[in-house]
């Protein structure tokens, strides 16, 4: 090849190499970035452990849900309680704000009341369910939504004899009756498993509930033992029941938080 030739062919190369620079630089633009800030509740004892452990469940909860390249930092100082949360934009900021936000406190109880065949014993408000739990040891009153449109009150007993660290699993599974209705089915690790079947084999006919971020969800009586399984039941939709379920599979929150600022770029 003459001299002119092999001359031309390096300019060539050159000139391809640039383009092929500037085509990966386009490809590997990163795309609009959603930032978020979560500020845990000041308050919390031990806040610096509770924002650590904050990071690592928020972490958990994004990589449950499929989202990829994301990153969760502590904003310094610690003593602010500020987690910033980056992560690629989505068609439904609410619902991972939501998500991301979710307490995730999941209690299994006794309703205090007479046991079955009475109907379980709720109340019409706040105050008359106070009124029962003032002459009940260890009573407390919790808010009973069973469906998103209704709202009583009932008495249950503390302390919980089942806590969210007992959980193995959670899942979204279809309703058996109309199609478009969930319920959140969970299975118990081994030592929640022997404290819920020794509950519930001493307690036949009495009710129980699930409590959901203090607020209880359902209640059903207890007809026979029961082992390692439960299931939360009231009208969910697929995506809040799939949602629901990562949450608890995520773990709660140690500590409340709440978005203190919001941006994309």
């Amino acid at each position: 090849m003459s001299k002119k030739y092999r001359v031309n062919a390096l300019v060539t190369l050159a000139v391809l190499a640039v383009i092929a620079m500037g085509c990966s630089k386009l490809r590997s633009e990163k795309p609009l970035t959603w930032h978020l800030v979560l500020q845990v509740d000041p308050s919390t004892p031990d806040l610096e452990s509770a924002v650590a452990t904050t990071v690592a469940l928020l972490e958990r909860r994004l990589d449950l849900v499929g989202v990829r390249d994301f990153k969760v930092t502590v904003q310094q100082p610690v003593s602010n309680g500020r987690i910033e949360v980056n992560l690629p934009s989505t068609r439904d900021p609410q619902r991972m704000k939501d998500f991301l936000t979710a307490g995730g406190k999941l209690e299994i109880v006794h309703v205090i009341g007479p046991p079955s065949p009475a109907p379980p014993s709720t109340y019409d408000s706040e105050v008359a369910a106070n009124t029962v739990a003032k002459n009940v040891a260890n009573g407390r009153v919790l808010p009973y939504i069973p469906m998103p449109e209704e709202k009583k009150w009932a008495v249950v007993e503390v302390p919980s004899f089942i806590q969210g660290t007992d959980l193995r699993n959670a899942n979204a599974l279809p309703g058996a009756g109309r199609g478009d209705e969930y319920h959140i089915g969970f299975t118990l690790k081994p030592d929640g498993a022997s404290k819920l079947s020794s509950w519930t084999g001493a307690n036949i006919n009495q009710y129980v509930g699930v409590v959901l971020n203090n607020e209880l969800r359902s209640i059903a009586f207890i007809k026979s033992q029961i082992s390692d399984s439960g299931e939360i039941s009231g009208r969910f939709t697929k995506q809040s029941a799939e949602d629901l379920a990562q949450i608890l599979n995520s773990g709660p929150l140690p500590a409340p938080v709440r978005i203190t600022e919001e941006r994309n770029n």
